[in-house]
């Protein structure tokens, strides 16, 4: 018995014709008829009772009839599955990010060992959250404290030796010679903030470590993206915070100053739906194991919240 054996027959059945069945499966007649005959034979039981041209299904007939179509669809499925599977193995890793050294640490990490392609999209810590759990990228690389209202999430830090803060300056600041500072330095420094309506867990984050340290921050402005915090840093002579994966030293007119007391969870971390098995994640997740510390985002809101 063969799958083609199956659509002569299913033919057969529909057009209750032999002559029709045959042109419809652009086959001879004869040979469709030998085909019927012998899966009549195999199963050992009459299918098609045969009156003149026309053919009608015996009850045995109409249980195959049922059966033969549900392993042609099953055979169907296979097929798209099999392609999917193929489709999914040669795409590349969508990789979301929110800072370019993000994604410049990651790729220093583990780029040369990706076996496949990588797309990258830039956002807001909002933006890239979204993209995740619509399933648009699949995975993201965030600053740790924004990982804490992703419900079922897995994420993985790779630098968990180096994730304090680190002060933004413009070459206008009196701290720009600096090359490290203490929380205190701050207490007399204007903010910029991360965004509270886009980010809110990191800039609590920040508000806390200020607090710690013994003053409240004089925010004087928010930022969704970095290229927004360096704007407001050299409108509003302040200082920016970020973390130890956004900053590489001096970039231009700017210099990213260590924090050397500052809480050590700000790093960056890479982020997945807890529910994507597909073969590029398999392989990433492979990749980041041993290089980094693993977590898993749990459902609850409101102690993630405050942990971070």
């Amino acid at each position: 018995m063969t799958l083609q054996t199956l659509e002569y027959f299913i033919a057969v059945a529909q057009h209750r014709n032999f002559t029709q069945a045959a042109r419809a499966c652009h086959v001879t007649q004869p040979a469709l008829s030998r085909a019927v005959h012998a899966l009549e034979e195999e199963l050992g039981c009459q299918l098609l009772v045969r009156a003149g041209r026309s053919v009608a299904l015996t009850h045995e007939g109409e249980v195959c009839l049922i059966e033969a179509k549900r392993l042609l669809q099953q055979r169907e499925e296979l097929v798209a599955r099999v392609r999917e599977a193929e489709w999914q193995n040669r795409r590349p890793l969508r990789m979301g990010y929110v800072i370019a050294s993000f994604l410049n640490t990651f790729l220093q990490q583990v780029g040369g060992s990706l076996p496949f392609g990588l797309e990258t999209r830039y956002g807001s810590v909002g933006e890239i959250k979204r993209w995740l759990l619509d399933k648009k990228v699949d995975a993201i690389l965030l600053p740790q404290p924004c990982t804490g209202d992703l419900a079922e999430a897995e994420w993985i830090q790779p630098q968990s030796e180096k994730s304090g803060l680190y002060a933004i300056v413009h070459k206008e600041s009196t701290l720009y010679e600096r090359r490290s500072l203490k929380m205190a330095d701050l207490a007399e420094q204007g903010i910029v903030m991360w965004s509270k309506k886009d980010v809110p867990l990191l800039y609590s984050a920040h508000v806390r470590a200020c607090r710690a340290a013994g003053f409240t921050p004089h925010i004087v402005g928010e930022a969704e993206k970095m290229g927004d915090m360096l704007v407001q840093v050299t409108l509003y002579n302040g200082v920016g915070l970020s973390s130890y994966s956004s900053s590489s030293g001096f970039q231009g007119d700017y210099h990213f100053i260590p924090v050397t007391d500052s809480p050590l969870h700000f790093g960056m971390v890479c982020a997945w739906r807890r529910d994507d098995t597909s073969s590029q994640l398999l392989r990433l997740k492979e990749l980041l194991k041993g290089r980094g510390q693993e977590r898993t985002i749990t459902k609850n809101y409101g102690e993630a919240g405050r942990n971070v």
